[in-house]
């Protein structure tokens, strides 16, 4: 249910609401972009000179410190160390970390405030919500410089790629915040912060009906560089693709939050005439990869370990496809040791092309909820290939109700036909094997509470 001042907000005319959000940014700009802030980014450069070695040395110097900081002042983990029989000491380097259980996201949303660090005062704590596509979001807090440092790593080893800063530059954001009310129906669908001149679009309002609009804002407002959910930075870019549109060029395009597909990239590169580079992360600041310009997704070793375990949460090796257990180096305030971040992926072998001594992540399959099931046991992630061919879809959602049982919901593009949703469930029995698959074209779908769009919805246990 809306708020008060929701509500307030929601009814206040374009004009205000730029104001609001300008004085907003003037009042946070010392608490996200301070002395912190510039402190990350001069390490962050300084570290970017290191060898892969430096960094495993930098990880095991952090990591003692971390579980001695737990110990010591984290109610969960006193008890945890106790129960477990280890002392904070035995864990030297992450070559350790196996003696310590892994953590769930279940755990921690039972009791957030165990996690927290006894020596800080809360109502000084910012506190933070993930965006809980499961229906279940899990509390986080963070205090100013944990902030100061997520925005940081961003900047220094996302945005840095294509020569692009907040702030700096004129950017376009698309994202989950509200900032027009679910139910208007006519523009604008957005705010700009010119305090950080910044164009912030609603995910919410995506429809067909709507985008001529959103195109229009673009050009008007000029920006340097777009960012957002990958699949509503692709809706704008397919509405100028399929409609014949001219282009509304930008420097550089930034995803992250949901799967970026290439047939996203490809609709991006025609409509804003630039390159895609893709994020992964979570609010949690318990990992953090970027990609670089030979398109390799560069984990940074500072703000978390991450390993990779099988379904019996035994080590793979590197290049297998497992769960993703991340421990947090940057995160003394509410510290994730071992956590089951709840996505798939890989660790990628070798040294990228690009020189960078960063470690690689390899493909993140999406969550561990939003992977398809086959009934001899395989996991189905990467479900790109499935759209090739499909030319004509703007949108489309796999549910999965059974293992022989889906749904493919597509949301039609102007040169759609019958063919191209034969194509795509032709595709999908590829991988699936024989399964009754139905087609559903609708107008929208819907995304989460949060705006996110979920390619894939898997509802077996």
């Amino acid at each position: 249910m809306s708020s008060l001042k929701e509500k307030i907000y929601w009814k206040m005319p374009g004009f205000a609401k730029n104001w609001l959000a300008s004085a907003q940014a003037r009042k946070l700009d010392r608490q996200r972009f301070g002395p912190d802030y510039d402190r990350a980014l001069e390490e962050i450069a300084a570290h970017d000179k290191w060898t892969a070695g430096q960094f495993v040395e930098y990880q095991n110097k952090k990591l003692a410190e971390l579980v001695r900081h737990a110990a010591a002042n984290v109610p969960y983990y006193r008890r945890l160390f106790a129960d477990c029989g280890i002392e904070p000491g035995q864990i030297k380097s992450t070559a350790d970390l196996h003696r310590l259980p892994i953590l769930d996201k279940a755990t921690v949303r039972r009791n957030p405030e165990s996690f927290v660090d006894e020596n800080l005062k809360k109502s000084q704590l910012v506190i933070l919500h993930t965006s809980g596509t499961t229906g279940t979001p899990l509390k986080i807090y963070r205090d100013t410089k944990l902030n100061s440092a997520a925005l940081a790593y961003f900047d220094g080893r996302c945005h840095a790629v294509a020569g692009m800063q907040r702030r700096i530059n004129r950017s376009v954001s698309i994202g989950g915040f509200l900032v027009a009310a679910p139910e208007r129906t006519r523009p604008p669908f957005w705010v700009e912060n010119r305090r950080w001149k910044q164009l912030y679009m609603s995910s919410y309002h995506l429809s067909p009906r709507y985008l001529g609009h959103y195109v229009d804002q673009l050009r008007r407002f000029g920006g340097e560089y777009i960012e957002g959910y990958a699949s509503s930075v692709y809706a704008i870019a397919h509405y100028i693709a399929d409609n014949g549109l001219e282009p509304v060029f930008f420097k550089a395009c930034f995803t992250t939050a949901d799967t970026l597909f290439d047939y996203h990239r490809e609709a991006i590169r025609k409509a804003f005439g630039c390159e895609t580079f893709n994020q992964y992360g979570c609010g949690e600041m318990a990992v953090f990869a970027a990609e670089c310009e030979q398109g390799a997704m560069h984990l940074s070793p500072e703000t978390g370990f991450v390993e990779v375990v099988d379904d019996t949460d035994k080590p793979v090796e590197p290049g297998q496809t497992g769960n993703l257990i991340c421990t947090s180096l940057i995160n003394f305030v509410q510290p994730f040791i071992r956590y089951r971040v709840g996505d798939r992926g890989a660790l990628r072998p070798g040294q990228c092309s690009c020189g960078s001594p960063l470690p690689m992540l390899g493909d993140i399959e999406g969550r561990d909820d939003a992977v398809l099931m086959t009934a001899d046991g395989r996991k189905i992630g990467r479900l790109d290939p499935i759209f090739k061919g499909a030319e004509g879809i703007a949108e489309a959602q796999i549910v999965q109700d059974d293992y022989d049982k889906f749904i493919i919901r597509i949301v039609p593009g102007k040169d759609y036909t019958d063919l191209h949703g034969k194509t795509v469930a032709q595709n999908l029995r590829h991988r699936v094997g024989e399964a009754d698959i139905s087609i559903e074209t609708v107008e929208t779908i819907e995304r989460t509470s949060s705006g996110k769009f979920r390619a894939v919805i898997c509802n077996l246990k």
